[in-house]
């Protein structure tokens, strides 16, 4: 581990400069944002890096882990059941939901696709009558996303490459995807 990569994987940061380099050739306006996710309890020990790519309207997160499922435990959900993890991720959609539509009749809707073992991209939208628009989502929602998607090839052995969550009226589904 080197003073400029905590331990992170080289070949997911090619990816994305390569992606990024790509984005900017054909026109698009393009932002990044990092955020460094530390332990709590040892802020030196960075976990994860959250990779917020704003591109035109559109916010894509990339959670990038040293080490896959290394912060299960600091986020609370190492060993929990598929039940506790909806709960829990139902509490999260809701509280974003609440953050972000308000009193508006709005689906929010959360993708997470694994880019590798160790990251993954996170989209969230808010669908409304009028049209969806983009809201930002971070490593928490990767982590849960993530911890549901594995507990699913568990259960049923498929290899699911997608997770689609839908929180609407105090609902949530999921939908697993190859």
């Amino acid at each position: 581990m080197n003073k400029n990569n905590p331990g992170i994987d080289t070949a997911t940061w090619e990816g994305l400069r390569k992606k990024w380099s790509a984005l900017e050739a054909a026109g698009h306006a393009l932002k990044i944002e990092f955020k460094l996710v530390a332990d709590p309890k040892d802020e030196e020990n960075i976990l994860a890096i959250d990779v917020f790519q704003h591109i035109d309207e559109e916010v894509i997160t990339e959670t990038v882990q040293r080490k896959a499922g290394e912060a299960d435990a600091t986020l609370g959900i190492a060993g929990l059941s598929m039940e506790r993890l909806v709960v829990v991720y139902k509490g999260m959609m809701k509280q974003l939901h609440a953050q972000q539509a308000g009193r508006h009749d709005a689906e929010l809707i959360v993708t997470m696709s694994p880019s590798s073992k160790t990251s993954g991209e996170i989209r969230g939208y808010l669908e409304k009558s009028d049209g969806k628009s983009s809201v930002q989502v971070d490593y928490q929602h990767y982590y849960v996303l993530n911890a549901l998607r594995e507990k699913m090839i568990e259960a049923v052995g498929d290899a699911w490459s997608r997770v689609r969550a839908v929180y609407g009226s105090d609902s949530l589904e999921f939908y697993f995807d190859y």
